[in-house]
């Protein structure tokens, strides 16, 4: 699981010093589950993905997103 593309995208995203939080963001036609965890996150708290328990016929569809501190000068 460490080497998932989320798991990656999620490494990269902690480690970059421009990310303040991580956003979760879930699909207009998520499960319930995956609705409740939509939002920002500290980078210490979010969330692994794909989510454990997402009933959606498909698997889980969030993704990250990352919330910048700065926007490109």
């Amino acid at each position: 699981m460490e080497f998932s593309t989320m798991a990656v995208a999620l490494k990269n995203l902690i480690a970059n010093p421009r990310v303040g939080q991580i956003r979760i963001n879930a699909g207009a036609d998520a499960c319930p589950l995956c609705c409740d965890s939509s939002g920002a996150f500290s980078k210490n708290k979010v969330p692994q993905l794909p989510h454990e328990g997402c009933s959606h016929i498909h698997g889980c569809r969030c993704t990250y997103e990352p919330v910048l501190l700065e926007i490109y000068p």
